[in-house]
C-alpha cells in the first residue's frame, strides 16, 4: 500500500499540490482525471519518488518498484527500439533480453524491433513507451495519458495487457482524459483533481456509480 498523507507540493511558489490524502493498494486499477495542470502529473511524479512533497508524508509498506511512462515518452530517435529498451534495461540490470523481448511482443512491436524510433509513428512510440514501463515487472505502474495516439486494436490491447497486469497484483494508476475509461472495468477507483486538490473521488468498493465526471474536469 502507498499511503499519502496531507501532501502539498510547492514548486516557484505555486502549489501544485493541495492537502492530498489516499491511499493506493496492490491489485486495483485507479484513474486520475483532470484539466491540463491539475495536478495529475505531479501526483505520478510524487509517488514514484521523482518529487518529494512540501509538506506531508508519502509512507509505503515496502520497497515497491515502479514502472513509469509520462505523456510522449523520448527515445533516442535515431536508435532503434530494442537498443532504446536494452539501454533503460541496462541502469537496473534487473531483466534480460529475452525478458525485453517478451514485453515488446506484448505490445505488438516485435517485428520492428530493428527499426529507428525516428520511423515510428506517435501509436507506435506511445506503444514502445509502455514496453519500457513494463518490462521489468514493476510492482506499480504509473502511466501518464498512455492511450494517446492508439488506435482501436492498439487501445484494446493495451487495456487487455493492462488488465492482466492487474490481476497479477500489480498497483495500476493511470492518468487519462480519455471518458470512456470512467466506467471501465480496469479502474476501481476515480480520482478526480482539480487545482491541485481533490475534487471528487469514486469507489466500486463504496457502491459509487462510476460514471462520466461533470465536463469541466475533461481535458481541454
Amino acid at each position: 500500500m502507498i499511503n499519502v498523507q496531507t501532501v502539498s507540493k510547492t514548486i516557484k511558489k505555486k502549489e501544485v499540490l493541495q492537502d492530498i490524502t489516499f491511499d493506493f493498494e496492490e491489485g486495483k486499477g485507479y484513474l486520475v482525471r483532470g484539466h491540463n495542470g491539475s495536478g495529475k502529473t505531479m501526483l505520478l511524479r510524487l509517488l514514484c519518488g521523482l518529487i518529494r512533497p512540501s509538506k506531508g508524508d508519502v509512507l509505503k509498506n515496502k520497497p515497491y518498484t515502479f514502472g513509469v511512462m509520462i505523456e510522449n515518452p523520448d527515445f533516442l530517435e535515431g536508435q532503434t527500439a530494442l537498443y532504446n529498451l536494452k539501454y533503460l534495461a541496462a541502469i537496473n540490470k534487473r531483466i534480460t533480453e529475452e525478458e525485453i523481448l517478451k514485453a515488446l511482443k506484448k505490445v505488438d512491436l516485435y517485428n520492428q524491433r530493428h527499426e529507428p524510433v525516428k520511423k515510428y509513428s506517435l501509436g507506435m512510440k506511445q506503444r514502445l513507451g509502455l514496453c519500457q514501463a513494463i518490462m521489468e515487472k514493476p510492482d506499480v505502474l504509473l502511466l501518464d495519458e498512455p492511450f494517446n495516439a492508439l488506435d482501436d486494436d492498439s487501445y484494446k490491447q493495451a487495456l487487455t495487457l493492462l488488465s492482466a497486469l492487474k490481476d497479477d497484483g500489480k498497483m495500476l494508476i493511470v492518468a487519462a482524459h480519455d471518458q470512456e475509461l470512467i466506467t471501465n472495468p480496469l479502474f476501481d477507483e476515480v480520482i478526480v483533481l482539480e487545482n491541485g486538490h481533490v475534487k471528487e473521488r469514486k469507489s466500486r468498493k463504496n457502491g459509487d456509480v462510476l460514471a462520466d465526471s461533470p465536463s469541466n474536469v475533461t481535458k481541454d
